[in-house]
């Protein structure tokens, strides 16, 4: 059934941002009001990215030109966990928006939000999404931005595992795709019932459209793209590929013109963190794969980023961890964000002590989502936790070491 998003009824609540650079150019600007009184963080990142292009993936797809606190957003949900968010320029007029589907732990299912930025430093809930009714799922765990139906204009997958407890009955992910008229959701992805935790988008058979890898308990498998939004499960591409796998992204990281696919979860259980590099054959096997470095005790790889920190033209690794119980930290307990220095390509030693001093401790919180880029525009890109009310972000001091700010 198809819905419309309407721009005139809006919700508008008075909320602290951070504001990059508005006007969708190189230089950054800032603002806020409402009466916070806060100030503003500069983040001088494109707004577009390149968003909408199909040899665009998710993962280059996760910068934005805002640095936010997810509790300021004016939720109706303000007491859910709000993991998968995303950020897009949705409404087309020239700044960032974000999306967040949530959970509260429960078995009901809580509807998605929109809240577009009107420009002045605030974000609107638009309460007309999807005439009110919006999709949404029990426990979201990550939303994917791409143009998926190919119409030059964003979309979003969402992922989600279900009900977080035995006996784990899983669920369904959903896209939205975009429209002349709005949003509307898309078909045929209500049978593909899992515990998926993870997920990545890319082109990865070369069609120029953008397919979907989802992580899952049971067997994890591809959704390859008819170029329309249109997707068929295909679980031929990752054979004998299984296990704790909840964490995944699709990234050339030895920059061979082919797609590999970063899978990783829990090591603690057996199942290692690695590369499997993508070829022509659009077959991706364990045995034609890298076993990343393990830290005992952080055993937990919930987020992955690529990108070459060093600048010397190879891309290198930042895994970021938490506890697994068998060590110091209790499961989900504390964070470390791992740096592994690509050697030759396809060989990576763990730099972490040398590059970044990011602590972990049994009284810090998890992380979920960190971002690679250039904070204060300095050039050098920078680690920035996702949630602006963490205020974590670690400086590049532009040969690949990093102090917090």
């Amino acid at each position: 059934m198809k819905s419309i998003m309407s721009f005139k009824t809006l919700v508008i609540i008075p909320t602290l941002i951070l504001v990059g650079c508005g006007d969708g150019g190189t230089g950054a600007s800032s603002s806020s009001s409402g009466g916070s009184g806060s100030s503003s963080e500069e983040i001088g990142i494109l707004i577009q990215q390149g968003f909408g292009l199909a040899d665009k993936n998710s993962h280059e797809l996760q910068t934005a030109a805002i640095y936010i606190k997810r509790s300021s957003l004016p939720s109706a949900y303000p007491n859910n966990f709000k993991i998968a968010i995303t950020y897009a320029d949705f409404d087309s007029d020239g700044d960032v928006d974000v999306f967040t589907s949530s959970g509260d732990g429960t078995e009901n299912v809580t509807p998605s939000e929109l809240f577009l930025n009107d420009g002045s430093g605030n974000f609107v809930l638009d309460s007309s999404f999807f005439s009110g009714n919006p999709p949404g799922q029990v426990h979201p765990r990550k939303a994917l931005t791409g143009d998926y139906n190919g119409d030059g204009k964003m979309d979003i997958f969402v992922i989600g595992h279900g009900y977080d407890k035995p006996p784990f009955p899983g669920e369904a992910p959903y896209v939205i795709l975009s429209s002349e008229d709005g949003y509307a959701l898309g078909s045929g992805l209500d049978g593909f019932i899992g515990f998926q935790h993870g997920g990545s988008s890319a082109d990865v058979d070369n069609d120029n459209d953008i397919d979907v890898f989802v992580t899952d308990t049971d067997s994890p498998f591809f959704l390859i793209n008819d170029g329309t939004g249109n997707f068929t499960r295909d679980f031929t591409k990752t054979p004998y590929l299984n296990g704790q796998m909840y964490t995944t992204e699709l990234v050339d990281v030895d920059k061979d013109g082919f797609i590999d696919i970063l899978v990783t979860g829990h090591e603690f259980q057996g199942f290692s963190s690695k590369i499997l590099w993508g070829n022509e054959t659009e077959i991706w096997s364990v045995s034609r794969s890298t076993t990343l470095p393990q830290i005992t005790g952080l055993g937990v790889v919930i987020d992955i980023d690529v990108t070459d920190i060093d600048l010397d033209g190879d891309k290198d690794i930042f895994l970021t961890r938490t506890g697994d119980g068998t060590g110091l930290l209790a499961f989900y307990e504390g964070f470390k964000i791992q740096v592994l220095i690509n050697q030759d390509g396809r060989t990576f030693l763990d730099k972490s002590t040398e590059r970044l001093n990011s602590g972990n401790s049994d009284t810090a919180k998890w992380i979920d989502w960190i971002r690679i880029q250039d904070f204060n525009n300095d050039g050098f890109k920078d680690i920035v936790v996702d949630d602006a009310t963490r205020d974590l972000v670690w400086l590049n001091d532009g040969v690949g070491n990093f102090q917090p700010k």
